[in-house]
């Protein structure tokens, strides 16, 4: 999620208590959620990060679209513990009648986080550490059945030990055989070609693991480097450029400084076709090697 300046998806003024939890500051807002720092004097863990949804925006014979993503996110962070997936401790709705923008909203009580790739000005350790860890945090969710669908800077979490976590798992998507059906809500500088556009029904976008396996891709290339391997000065721009070369009328421009293992890595991950691309526990494998040998 990116920091917005002066307003927030989920407004909550600071001291609302919800269940024995106290909101402090706000830390992040997205397009639907709004994530707060909180704090209890009893009980243990003693602080956390109250991810926000708003009240139902059901109406009449229709269901409320946000309680699907809800539901995504709840359901995995309750069945897949991982020191690479960050840790839902509680979920809880407020009942209030007094504050009508905030009756019936529903809170996520998640383990606090420092800050994420995306604000973090100094990463606390070395690319190739943080990179390792992401892509154990993708391993474990693929074998548990699980596509994440979005990752990105913003989406990884760097926790007050130095690890990093992947977080932010509403638009997850649970395999069925090969493939998944997600929400078509995805950061499009890290989405593969062929789901710039993808076709719909009504249980989603149809997707496949190496979604991810091409966003690990786009964030290795980024954090090694600085740059894009598909740059340009917009996301439209980039998209285009993925685009053009999925048709084979563009080539990917990798950095010259990268070493020869992580440009066989990258490249790998971003392979034109889907089948291509390496499963995450192969992935994973090249990965530690390439960070023990740099």
């Amino acid at each position: 999620m990116q920091m917005r300046t002066g307003r927030h998806t989920v407004p909550v003024p600071q001291g609302y208590r919800i269940g024995t939890w106290e909101v402090d500051a706000p830390l992040a807002s997205g397009t639907f959620t709004t994530v707060y720092a909180a704090h209890r004097t009893h009980g243990t863990p003693q602080t956390a990060a109250l991810k926000f949804w708003p009240t139902h925006t059901r109406t009449p014979h229709r269901p409320d679209p946000l309680q699907g993503l809800i539901r995504r996110e709840v359901e995995l962070l309750r069945h897949l513990r991982s020191p690479r997936l960050i840790r839902l401790y509680d979920t809880l709705t407020a009942h209030d009648p007094r504050h009508p923008q905030l009756d019936g909203a529903t809170a996520l009580v998640l383990e606090r986080a420092d800050s994420c790739l995306h604000t973090t000005t100094t990463p606390p350790t070395s690319p190739d550490a943080i990179l390792t860890q992401i892509c154990e945090g993708l391993t474990h969710l693929h074998d548990a059945g699980w596509i994440h669908g979005d990752l990105k800077p913003a989406n990884i979490l760097v926790m007050t030990d130095g690890t990093v976590r992947l977080a932010d798992f509403n638009t997850a998507a649970r395999l069925e055989g090969t493939h998944a059906y997600a929400p078509p809500f995805t950061s499009r500088d890290h989405t593969p070609p062929e789901q710039l556009w993808p076709e719909m029904d009504e249980r989603g976008t149809r997707v496949q693991p190496s979604v991810d396996t091409w966003a690990f891709g786009v964030l290795a290339h980024t954090l090694l480097t600085g740059d894009h391997p598909l740059p340009g000065t917009t996301t439209a721009a980039r998209c285009d450029a993925a685009t053009r070369y999925a048709r084979e009328t563009r080539q990917l421009q990798l950095s010259p400084a990268l070493p020869p293992t992580w440009q066989k890595i990258i490249r790998d991950c971003l392979a034109r076709t889907p089948a291509d691309r390496p499963d995450t526990r192969t992935l994973l494998h090249h990965v530690r090697h390439a960070s023990h040998h740099r």
